[in-house]
């Protein structure tokens, strides 16, 4: 499987979660537009942009495609975030010492003391 391959199933997989997320906050109204989902590959976010059958989505499942609606309609917005600022490498990618600490500090956590 391609990166971009990857890439883009994780992002419909995200669109998911944020669609029935939006869902259960329209019963309260509260209704969000135009929500953005950051993806550190540009070639995933070609695809979810372009209808157009690229060579490079051959192999992804019809199903991962409807994100390309949602992106379409205006509900959701892919936008490229720099891997330098991809907090979620926190939790997903070992990283060193200095990364993780430049991260922690970002997100704001602290470890509490025994």
């Amino acid at each position: 499987m391609s990166t971009a391959e990857a890439e883009y199933i994780s992002v419909a997989s995200c669109c998911t979660q944020l669609l029935w997320m939006k869902h259960q906050l329209e019963d309260y109204q509260i209704n969000a537009k135009n929500i953005s989902i950051y993806c550190d590959n540009t070639a995933a976010i070609c695809l979810s942009k372009n209808p157009i059958l690229h060579s490079r989505a051959k192999h992804i499942e019809i199903k991962h495609h409807f994100i390309r609606d949602y992106v379409q309609k205006g509900i959701l917005d892919i936008q490229f975030i720099d891997t330098e600022y991809q907090w979620a490498n926190i939790f997903i990618k070992p990283l060193i010492v200095e990364r993780f600490d430049f991260i922690k500090k970002n997100l704001n956590m602290h470890f509490v003391s025994d």
